[in-house]
């Protein structure tokens, strides 16, 4: 901790030496240390947009980069992370062919805020952990894009913004009533198509704002509903270990686990209502009252057909290594095949009051919320297993999934094949609430010099609780054979190339059964819990963290030499303390335990902006940025998967990562929607948290002593992240009629990571980059979007890294405006599906692929009216 707080006094010392020593006496007014005003929605074309973006980012006193609302409707976005996506420095995550999260300069660990707030949530996911506990915010994919007038992604940190972002802050703005000069109502419907589920399904979104009382009173209320069935074909939850040969070429080489082959059809339904009320009571002092809600429904039905490879020594005859990885041979392997069908219902809940006061150059703003997040998980599978170890032929090469030949007299499509599989009925429920209550108070006073001083605190009180259940029981043959089915070869894994078993007996499981029949197998003991299913204490926690935070700033204008510029500095100070209760399990022992960890931050911050001409800016940033782990990486009990042998947990005396980190960026601007940008940035890493692979028995959570695969987050290494990004926006002004209309978005991000064991650091992109082409002539409009990201880390399996591979998107959109109230739309989403899958493949060598999945297109047709 020392050597950081060192480099942090330094770089606010610096900072302050910068920013106040040289300011002149003179100064003109400051707004350095005001937020942008992002309240006010033009919605008058995508130029408009534009023209707007570049005015915030140009007059913003840190580096950032903004979408408006007119921009992110006109882009083919279901989601806020997918409009995200187009901004320079930034890379998604998608799940279930939707974007779910962000990384900023490839760091994941992003703090998501709505006006500054905490937006608390959950997320589904495809691959383990069975679900994705965020905690400190929102999923990007649970609220829909429509609900927000700007959305800004914050590069480098002020003093008065929260702490919690180690890459980055994200900060969703909601239209505010008061800032429309005039009614304001709009409304539009959509026929959303995915192309191999085959369905076309509604998008309903509506607006409407207006003022009373000679405009001192306005109302706001915004509102949306999406449908969506999607359907995902994966190669899913392999892992390649390590295993001993022994005889010809003995040794230890990189073994595949599992080889299995599934089918996701996903219904989402996500609905999203923003209101808010606003009070000038004075010309000096604003009251705000709003509140956000939003809900995702993700229901999803799972087959899949497994080959479970055999551990211990010499698992696979006939082997052939590739870089010591066995990418093909023979084994003798156990056949699962299962139907799961799947609900997580999640839904959230803002409350907020604020008020502002300016007057004579004194700011105060008092803003107090409570932020409320919910899940209500459910899972029933049957199981059937082979009723002997079957004998498997496995060939990783040369095509996008593994190949799999079955021999002997298994035949995955016959009963006779199968047994019911030991505790095959299986009903799972899992109950979260998160909640936060938070409050602060910022008062900011410019002085005659023209110096604004500016300070502040905030509290915070954030719980969450996970209560977890599970029921299961081993079935009888014939209980189970009206819920057999087999699948047909036509419909599974239809747009994956390749030999393997598409016609099995898989079961189709119905929520009434599995869970009346796992219930009564394995009922709750106590009447009185949260669930009549038995409590699965591995997986609960009940969790508490309080947070202190302060801060003072300085900022002002002054000029050197001939050159004016704007700057501000300052030091922000958050003490943590946390507890974390958790069950102890040994075999059918259970104890509670808890874990307390505390810890205290010192952040400064330093911005300056050189304006060089009138059009040309020189930014300049120097900080420090802290990022708390999650709150499922610190509840230490343990989960056990029997599906895929797998153990997760957690480790509650993480420390927060934290990064000591530099900016110098450089905007041209060349007309009112026109703008050339770069950036170079360096971020020094400490305490960096990463999952950490290793295998082993532990037969208290498995007494048939099988090897199984542990999981576990840990402050793993130190890390530095240095790159550039480089970004264009231009129209095509200088071209004869009609190609005036033509313009152009381009950048790239270059982030090369690298941990203190030479291994790149989780979910960073060396590469990545956006085009967009459009054209705005008229009533026509019309966009094309690509984006690209090459392969990042996403875990160390026994030492070793693991990769998703590189993906990329093409979108496009058409739209003219019918009248000057109505006008009409058509998007493409995924127009290459193969080319945004998602492959994940261990210790750099793509043939040993660990997962692959493949998403749908979608297409959309719609019209809106504003009146």
């Amino acid at each position: 901790m020392a050597s950081w707080a060192v480099r942090g006094a330094s770089i606010f010392a610096g900072g302050v030496s910068l920013a106040v020593l040289t300011m002149s006496p003179a100064l003109a007014q400051s707004e350095a240390s005001e937020q942008p005003v992002l309240d006010e929605i033009i919605v008058t074309g995508l130029r408009a947009s534009l023209e707007q973006a570049v005015d915030i980012k140009r007059d913003a006193p840190q580096v950032m980069d903004v979408i408006t609302a007119s921009d992110v409707g006109k882009l083919p976005d279901i989601n806020v992370a997918e409009a995200l996506q187009r901004v320079t420095g930034v890379q998604i995550t998608r799940v279930f062919g939707e974007g779910q999260s962000v990384s900023v300069r490839g760091l994941q660990q992003v703090r998501v805020e709505v006006d500054g707030r905490t937006l608390l949530g959950w997320s589904a996911r495809l691959s383990p952990p069975e679900n994705d506990q965020l905690g400190r915010s929102s999923g990007l994919d649970s609220v829909p894009s429509s609900l927000f007038g700007k959305l800004a992604v914050y590069k480098t940190p002020l003093a008065s913004q929260v702490e919690g972002g180690l890459g980055g802050t994200v900060n969703l703005t909601t239209p505010k009533p008061l800032s429309f000069k005039e009614p304001t109502f709009t409304f539009q419907t959509q026929g959303v198509y995915s192309q191999v589920t085959d369905k076309v399904e509604p998008a309903f979104t509506g607006f409407g704002t207006t003022k009373f009382a000679d405009g001192r009173i306005g109302v706001m209320l915004a509102g949306e509903y999406q449908k969506r069935t999607s359907t995902t074909q994966a190669f899913e939850r392999n892992n390649f270990l390590n295993r001993t040969y022994t005889g010809t070429n003995a040794g230890v080489n990189q073994t595949p686990a599992l080889l299995q082959y599934e089918s996701f059809v996903v219904d989402r339904s996500r609905t999203g209502v923003n209101g808010a009320i606003q009070f000038e009571a004075t010309p000096e002092l604003t009251l705000t009252a709003d509140a956000l809600y939003s809900k995702l429904v993700t229901g999803r039905h799972q087959d899949f057909f497994s080959f479970r490879l055999p551990t211990g020594s010499n698992p696979v005859t006939n082997r052939v290594t590739e870089n010591n990885m066995v990418v093909a041979g023979n084994a003798n392997g156990t056949v699962t095949t299962a139907g799961q069908i799947r609900n997580e219902p999640t839904e959230s809940y803002l409350y907020g009051l604020n008020a502002k006061y300016a007057d004579d150059g004194l700011n105060v703003e008092a803003d107090g919320y409570y932020s409320r997040g919910t899940i209500d998980q459910t899972i029933q599978i049957i199981t059937l297993q082979a009723t002997a170890a079957v004998p498997g032929a496995f060939d990783f090469r040369d095509q996008t999934v593994p190949s799999l030949t079955l021999g002997g007299t298994f035949n995955p499509a016959n009963y006779a094949s199968y047994n019911p599989a030991g505790n095959g009925v299986r009903s799972n429920r899992l109950l979260g609430v998160l909640d936060e209550w938070t409050g602060k108070l910022d008062v900011s006073y410019e002085l005659e010099s023209g110096l604004t001083l500016a300070g502040g605190f905030r509290y915070t009180d954030l719980g969450a609780r996970s209560n977890a259940y599970r029921s299961q029981v081993t079935p009888t043959r014939a209980e189970i054979e009206p819920y057999l089915t087999v699948i047909d070869a036509r419909k599974f894994l239809p747009d994956i190339p390749g030999s393997f078993p598409r016609t099995f007996l898989s079961t189709a499981p119905t929520f009434d059964y599995v869970f009346t029949r796992a219930q009564a197998a394995q009922p709750n003991p106590n009447p009185n819990d949260r669930s009549t299913l038995l409590p699965n204490s591995q997986r609960d926690y009940d969790f508490s963290e309080r947070t202190l935070g302060g801060y003072l700033m300085v900022s002002g204008e002054g000029e050197v030499g001939d050159i004016p510029f704007r700057a501000n500095a300052g030091v922000r100070v958050a003490r943590t303390r946390l507890s974390m209760d958790t069950f102890l399990n040994v075999g059918t022992t259970s104890t509670l335990v808890t874990d307390k960890n505390s810890y205290t931050n010192v952040l400064p911050s330093a911005n300056i902006a050189f304006n060089v001409t009138d059009d040309f800016l020189v930014r300049v940033g120097a900080s420090q940025t802290m990022q708390r782990a999650s709150i499922a990486d610190l509840a230490p009990s343990s989960f056990f998967n029997a599906t895929n042998l797998s153990v997760t947990g957690g480790n509650a005396q993480l420390k927060p990562p934290v990064s000591t980190q530099g900016d110098v960026s450089f905007e041209y601007y060349r007309g009112k929607s026109s703008l050339i940008s770069g950036a170079v940035f360096y971020k020094d890493v400490d305490d960096f948290i990463a999952s950490f692979v290793t295998t082993g028995v532990d037969t208290n959570l498995d007494p048939q002593g099988r090897e199984l695969v542990f999981s576990r987050p840990e402050n793993l290494a130190s890390a530095k992240i240095k790159g550039f990004e480089i970004g264009i926006q231009q129209f095509m002004d200088f071209l004869p009629s009609p190609f005036d209309g033509l313009g152009l978005i381009a950048n790239y991000t270059y982030s090369d990571s690298e941990d203190n064991a030479g291994f790149p650091l989780v979910a960073v992109s060396k590469n990545s980059y956006n085009l967009i082409g459009l054209y705005e002539k008229g009533e026509f409009s019309a966009r094309l979007a690509y984006n690209y990201r090459d392969e990042a880390v996403f875990e160390f399996s026994e030492g070793r890294p693991s990769f998703i591979g590189a993906r990329s998107q093409l979108d496009a959109q058409v739209g003219y405006q019918l009248t000057k109230e109505i006008s009409v739309s058509l998007q493409a989403q995924n127009l290459l599906p193969k080319k945004s899958a998602t492959s994940e493949y261990s210790n750099f060598n793509e043939t040993a692929l660990n997962s692959y999945a493949l998403s749908e297109r979608r297409f959309s047709a719609g019209v809106r009216a504003k009146f």
